[in-house]
């Protein structure tokens, strides 16, 4: 902070004419001692209270001959290394990477990423958990599945814990109200082997996706949050009353227009593809 300089005049006078110390100034003024002090040693110095900061100049000491033959290998396609045995180590290894990077800089283009959906109804489902606190701070966990067609959300449901066996029941619920061929879930410890063996006698492949990658399974994170959503506008007495307000949010989300099935309702994309025969052979 820099203050004006009539005030640093005075508290430099106030101190040198002895009628306040250092530390006194401080406790009155809220200005450090260690300022204090530096300013009394530059008055009795007869030195200007502030220096002008000036930004250090640097200089190219490297020859322009030499400028012109590194540029002229690097021209060729040389490597920063082939370049700097070439020159016979006149100059460092630095110098001539970021005059290499500054003559020839490389453009990052972002990759074209390609997104695979599933064309047929019921032939790809994600699901997920979330937790939501409730009424006197108990948890909420629900779940859900979203078919990757038609983004139509069937089984809402919400338990007391997250748990393998909640995590079964969901996906009795999910086969009792739709057909599917594969689930897509993340490596969460429900979905452990037991999961496995009770999708693969029920004629469904589960699909993992990769650890810590949530973005494998960004379908299923966005209901997940606009779930959450829905619930903040509401205060959550018990599970029953969060069950209610589930069945409400998959009505509500199944007649909502998504802007990735252009505009269209899940429903109404359901029923376009249920009419088309876009119905996965399991169904």
């Amino acid at each position: 902070m820099k203050y004006a300089t009539q005030f640093v005049k005075k508290v430099v006078e106030a101190v040198l004419s002895l009628k306040c110390s250092a530390r006194e100034a401080e406790r009155l003024l809220g200005v450090s001692r260690k300022t204090i002090t530096r300013w009394v040693k530059r008055a009795l110095g007869e030195l200007p209270y502030w220096f002008s900061r000036t930004a250090k100049r640097v200089c190219n000491r490297t020859p322009e001959a030499l400028l012109a033959r590194m540029r002229e290998l690097l021209t060729r396609g040389l490597s920063a290394v082939m370049v700097w045995l070439a020159l016979c180590k006149r100059v460092c290894l630095r110098t001539v990477q970021r005059w290499k990077s500054k003559w020839f800089p490389v453009i990052k283009t972002k990759p074209v990423v390609r997104r695979y959906e599933r064309r047929k109804i019921g032939s790809l489902m994600h699901t997920d958990w979330g937790v939501k606190r409730i009424q006197n701070g108990k948890r909420c966990c629900f779940t859900f599945y979203e078919d990757d067609a038609t983004r139509r959300v069937y089984a809402c449901r919400a338990y007391a814990s997250a748990c393998l066996v909640n995590t079964l029941d969901a996906f009795e619920n999910a086969c009792k109200r739709t057909r599917f061929a594969a689930v897509l879930t993340d490596c969460g410890r429900v979905y452990t082997k037991a999961f496995g063996d009770e999708c693969r006698a029920a004629g469904v492949k589960s699909i993992h996706t990769r650890p810590f990658n949530p973005k494998c399974n960004g379908k299923a994170e966005a209901v997940v949050k606009k779930i959450k959503r829905f619930l903040n506008k509401f205060v959550v007495r018990d599970l029953a009353h969060a069950n209610r307000l589930l069945e409400r949010f998959e009505r509500e989300y199944n007649r909502t227009p998504h802007g990735s099935l252009k505009y269209l309702t899940p429903l109404e994309v359901y029923r376009i593809k249920q009419t088309n025969g876009d119905i996965s052979a399991v169904m």
